[in-house]
């Protein structure tokens, strides 16, 4: 490798030194040659020495680390293991330490980028006190000022229900009284078609009170719905002998 030489500059501990001495050697961080950098790290601290700069014990440890990883590193390995490489905590450090110093020289470069600005603070604006005449109040003036107000206060209320009485009106319709009209259909026919139910039924809910009465009367074993012969048709038989009802028994 070409000899380099060195400008000793303030740093700020090992890794600095350690990162510097990488950027010289135009070598990745996470493929370091440890023997060469090992060589140029003990050559900066020869050199500190002898200019007498201070040199903290933080120096000596990492040059006690990178000797043994260079070691680590000449020892020879078994075919079938398989060793981290002793590298991988020093790159961890190193990357860790390299992202930092980058955000802190970022901060560094922003810390003065508004020191020329300057801000103007709001006006404080003085108003002069109202002043109120009451001599030009009349009895009519007050009866036309509550007026309005009430006016405004009616149109932030919501409006009344009955309003929407038209849009979600809600028909109630009872099953019981469903129940009931069948019932007097077959008393008088004996039996009737499914769809006859259906017949005069003018709205949802009443067709749906009328599904439900016939699912009650099945229920309550009076009645029997059987295909007929038609295709697709089903009829209604009465099945209960006796021609009373207590329709008190149905749900509504």
């Amino acid at each position: 490798m070409t000899q380099l030489s060195f400008k000793l500059d303030s740093f700020e501990g090992p890794l600095d030194l350690l990162l510097m001495l990488i950027k010289k050697n135009k070598v990745s961080v996470y493929d370091i040659p440890i023997a060469e950098i090992l060589e140029q790290y003990l050559e900066v601290m020869q050199q500190m020495e002898e200019l007498d700069l201070e040199m903290s014990s933080e120096f000596l440890v990492m040059a006690a680390t990178l000797l043994q990883i260079k070691s680590k590193m000449l020892l020879p390995q078994e075919e079938d293991e398989e060793e981290e490489d002793p590298r991988t905590e020093l790159v961890r450090r190193l990357v860790e330490y390299k992202r930092i110093k980058e955000s802190i020289d970022f901060f560094r470069e922003h810390e003065n980028s508004d020191a020329a600005l300057f801000f103007k603070l709001p006006d404080v604006i003085e108003r002069p006190p109202a002043v109120i005449d009451y001599s030009a109040l009349t009895v009519e003036n007050l009866l036309e000022a509550y007026r309005m107000s009430f006016a405004k206060l009616e149109r932030k209320l919501p409006p009344p229900k009955r309003s929407f009485s038209g849009i979600v009106g809600h028909e109630k319709v009872s099953v019981k009284e469903r129940v009931k009209n069948i019932w007097h259909k077959l008393i008088s026919r004996g039996k009737v078609f499914f769809m006859d139910i259906f017949k005069g039924v003018k709205s949802k809910p009443e067709a749906v009170a009328s599904f439900l009465a016939v699912l009650e009367m099945i229920k309550m074993n009076k009645i029997a719905v059987e295909e007929t012969d038609t295709k697709g048709e089903y009829s209604i038989t009465k099945i209960s002998d006796d021609d009373g009802f207590d329709f008190e028994g149905v749900e509504d």
